[in-house]
């Protein structure tokens, strides 16, 4: 079947530090709240079709925070963690404290903030204080006199920021760390195994981190992960004067959130999941666990997971039952909702094709269009502009094809190829690699 063909997509993403992560993300930190039944108004998962061969398939699960934005905003608790680093000297160090400046004026008193940064080592530059009037204006001063120098200890940011944000005057609310860096980290935990244990043990703690990587000389990759499995965004802002409005729209997201701390887990039943694209996995026994980023309300946001089918017989079968367990920001206390997955085997192709699901295909299709953009940017890193080319247009012809993807969603996959062509061909190749790969995020969350 079409829609199921993973020869164009090999490309593996995300499974860095996945093993060490297992423990951190599998274990219960919480009770749960007991629900009934097996259906949710918040989460469905789908296949590309009601009627399935038996094998490899995709599943298309959607997570829908229901609700509108509240009349009033959960109180923010916000660490600012600037790298520091020699290598941000001059414009772009300017430009980080004119945008840490801007976030925090836009902070009131029900708000809490810190400000940290981080070099060869890493300071507090403002301690977690209240969002006061003299406080802000103690805290420009305090980030007017920040300086650079040494290495990239990111590691060093990540504690220092999560230590400010555990002594948050805050009940409640949203704990979220913004990480700046422009370079690799040289110091401290500085592998990315080590990074992303960081980051989950940091998420565990109820505090989300987003990530923001500056310029051209940064692991993208590393930063993504950290974002991952830190239940926050990850950002690509190539010059610092864009920091600005990178951090007005992480402090909106911030003010819209209404379940923080969430984690997606699948039992298998009737089949075994393989992978989430562009997500990190991590299996313990039957079980796996995909951490999300904090939901704003009315938000979607799509997993699309991908199973192996393994039976022989055909008629009914579950192929896997879903659990999504948050935080509400509001109260601060847990929930849980969850849905199972049925399908019908069958053996002829014709009737899959007569019960295909446009909405799963579509958003199956985007998340594929994403994992061929991280392929194309491996096969441009080794043979070049011309065979990267080739397979982004190899799929965007197989989307085109198939009518089953909607209108929008092939408009979508079609201007983040053309866009990641254009810049294999024209830009410098790390801004290449970080633009094309910035564009397989957004595709894949």
């Amino acid at each position: 079947m079409p829609v199921s063909d993973q020869t164009r997509t090999s490309a593996a993403i995300g499974a860095a530090g996945a093993t060490i992560l297992a423990v951190l993300l599998l274990s219960p930190r919480h009770p749960a709240t007991p629900c009934a039944g097996e259906t949710s108004d918040i989460l469905h998962a789908n296949l590309t079709s009601h009627e399935v061969l038996a094998g490899e398939q995709d599943i298309a699960v959607t997570i829908t925070m229901p609700g509108a934005r509240a009349a009033v905003r959960p109180p923010l608790s916000v660490a600012i963690v600037i790298d520091r680093s020699g290598s941000m000297e001059g414009t772009p160090l300017a430009n980080a404290k004119a945008a840490a400046e801007q976030l925090v004026d836009a902070l009131d008193e029900r708000d809490a903030f810190s400000v940290v940064t981080y070099s060869s080592g890493d300071e507090t530059v403002v301690a977690m204080t209240r969002a006061t009037p003299q406080q802000k204006a103690a805290a420009r001063d305090a980030i007017e006199a920040i300086w650079d120098d040494g290495n990239t200890c990111i590691s060093c940011g990540i504690e220092r920021g999560a230590a400010e944000l555990s002594h948050t005057p805050v009940a409640n609310g949203v704990r979220r760390m913004v990480l700046i860096s422009d370079g690799q980290a040289n110091m401290g935990r500085y592998r990315s195994t080590d990074l992303s244990e960081l980051a989950a043990e940091t998420a565990t703690r109820g505090i989300s981190i987003s990530t923001v990587g500056v310029g051209l000389d940064f692991d993208e990759q590393v930063m993504t992960q950290l974002a991952d499995v830190g239940h926050g965004h990850y950002y690509f802002v190539e010059d610092t004067a864009q920091l600005g409005d990178m951090f007005a729209r992480e402090l909106g997201g911030l003010a819209e959130t209404v379940a923080s701390d969430v984690r997606l887990v699948v039992d298998d039943a009737g089949g075994t999941i393989e992978e989430a694209y562009g997500y990190p996995l991590v299996r313990n026994g039957s079980q796996v666990s995909i951490p999300i980023a904090d939901l704003r309300a009315g938000e979607t946001r799509k997993v699309v997971l991908h199973a192996s089918l393994n039976t022989s017989d055909t008629g009914p079968l579950t192929v896997a039952r879903f659990a999504l367990h948050w935080r509400h920001t509001a109260d601060g206390t847990f929930d849980q909702t969850r849905t199972q997955l049925d399908t019908t085997i069958v053996r002829d192709p014709a009737r899959v094709r007569a019960t295909i699901d446009r909405a799963a295909t579509s958003i199956v299709e985007q998340a594929r269009a994403a994992r061929v953009l991280e392929q194309a940017t491996t096969v441009y890193e080794t043979q070049g502009y011309q065979a990267a080319q080739k397979v982004i247009e190899r799929n965007l012809r197989d989307v085109k094809s198939n009518s089953a993807v909607d209108a929008p969603t092939v408009q979508a996959i079609e201007a983040a190829s053309a866009a990641s062509i254009d810049n294999f061909a024209k830009a410098p190749p790390q801004k290449a690699k970080k633009a094309a790969r910035a564009d397989a995020y957004l595709l894949s969350h």
